[in-house]
């Protein structure tokens, strides 16, 4: 708590702490920028892609949207 009262003081910004949950959200967050990416070089390089691949991006962005929301 001195910290925060020693910034407030000084006039200084004050960051807020960043929610419990950052790193494995951040974490959540990879793993499925991760399974998008594999699945953009497999369309990529076959030039062809399947609509479970597309179903499962757009499943993946909704939850990412979700994930940010909550953050």
């Amino acid at each position: 708590m001195e910290p925060l009262i020693r910034q407030l003081i000084l006039g200084r910004d004050v960051k807020p702490r960043p929610p419990e949950n950052l790193a494995a959200l951040l974490r959540q967050m990879s793993a499925m920028g991760n399974n998008i990416n594999q699945i953009a070089k497999v369309a990529n390089s076959s030039k062809f892609i399947r609509s479970e691949d597309i179903e499962e991006i757009k499943e993946m962005q909704s939850e990412l949207w979700k994930v940010v929301k909550n953050m």
